[in-house]
């Protein structure tokens, strides 16, 4: 939850200064997205509708990624990554 948070608050500072009607549309859902983060229970496990909130949060995070144009898949590959000197 804490990963689509900053997530959300990042790209909604970096779009506050563009104005046009493109970008209004994506601040509006990365508001939405924000929104719906903050009024989620953590704190309360035996929350009923815990699992579909979760759902519609990452739905809402998909789409927001979708119309910022990047992955929602933050994996880097399928090999594991590793140092060598």
């Amino acid at each position: 939850i804490g990963c689509y948070l900053g997530f959300a608050r990042t790209w909604h500072c970096l779009l506050q200064k563009c104005t046009d009607e493109k970008n209004r549309k994506k601040i509006r859902a990365l508001d939405s997205l924000i929104g719906m983060i903050q009024k989620f229970p953590y704190e309360d496990p035996t929350y009923d509708k815990l699992q579909e909130d979760l759902e519609k949060i990452r739905g809402k995070f998909k789409q927001v990624c979708s119309m910022l144009n990047i992955q929602s898949d933050f994996r880097i590959g399928t090999e594991r990554s590793s140092l060598t000197f």
